[in-house]
């Protein structure tokens, strides 16, 4: 494609644009409108998945030993050490737990005094898996091992992260999609309007030998700029809006770290750039689509 050509689309494309003001402005708004939203989900799911490493990192399990089986111990280790779901353990005897507990009783440890003879604490170990998700499967396998009294962990603290993130990926999911295609009929409609109103002149283009595809290109550079300017709008807002919000979520929920956006920044826009021309471009091609027939 010649030079000359490619200016004539990017010309005739932007003069499309000025000459249908409210349709173009239309389909920009829902443009922004679904990406905004698409930006918030994102910026939702990223905090949640961050926070759910957060979790993974303090989330373990306690495997407590039966009374007098700590000669099981360097077996546990080695079952655990070859553990592919196991990040890192660690062995607490019957005597660091009682001095932990001293420790945690302050001035009231004289109540202990005189069980280092006869400690009725036993050993654990605390487990840490990888991945959250592996909690459960390693804990039934922790619980089968000899020399084994009870296995603990945050069972429900797990399946509910689990499950919120599983139902904010697919509600996300689905209202993006429901929003791409409204926005596909929009910009769809506004290049018919477009189309209609220069019947006549594309008649003439035509008649005199002109393909379907130097008649489309202004029209699809229409869609492709609508979608540009509309995905640009919508980054500055997302952003915006994720500022204000985590600078006022910190002040109040103090104890949660929130995710720095500006590590994906240039992601997001590339993500909203490619999401936003190709929803422009795909709504100017159903709208040629049923206007241009050979």
């Amino acid at each position: 494609m010649r030079l000359q050509t490619i200016k004539y689309f990017c010309k005739d494309g932007f003069k499309n644009i000025f000459l249908n003001k409210t349709m173009a402005a239309a389909s920009i708004s829902i443009v922004v409108a679904a990406l905004t939203v698409v930006g918030i989900f994102i910026a939702i799911g990223l905090n949640l998945e961050y926070i759910a490493q957060q979790i993974e990192k303090t989330v373990d399990i306690r495997v407590i030993l039966q009374k007098g089986q700590e000669d099981k111990v360097p077996i546990l280790e080695e079952f655990l050490r070859k553990n592919a779901y196991v990040q890192s353990f660690e062995y607490i005897s019957p005597e660091m737990a009682l001095e932990d507990f001293k420790k945690k009783l302050g001035k009231n440890s004289f109540l202990l005094e005189g069980l280092e003879k006869d400690n009725p604490l036993r050993g654990y170990f605390i487990v840490r898996p990888v991945k959250l998700e592996y909690t459960k499967g390693l804990a039934k396998q922790l619980e089968t091992l000899e020399g084994i009294d009870q296995v603990y962990f945050p069972s429900q603290t797990v399946d509910k992260l689990k499950r919120i993130i599983k139902i904010l990926n697919i509600f996300c999911i689905a209202l993006i999609l429901g929003l791409y295609i409204i926005a596909i009929f929009i910009i769809a409609n506004t290049i018919k309007i477009t189309l209609f109103a220069r019947r006549r002149e594309i008649s003439i283009m035509r008649y005199i030998g002109a393909t379907n595809r130097f008649i489309s290109g202004p029209f699809v550079v229409e869609g492709f700029i609508i979608g540009i300017l509309g995905a640009t709008f919508a980054y500055a807002i997302v952003l915006l809006i994720y500022h204000y919000s985590i600078k006022y979520l910190s002040q109040t929920i103090t104890f949660v770290d929130f995710v720095n956006i500006s590590t994906y920044k240039y992601k997001i826009l590339g993500l909203f750039i490619l999401t936003g021309s190709m929803v422009g471009i795909l709504g100017s091609l159903i709208s040629l689509r049923r206007y241009l027939k050979a």
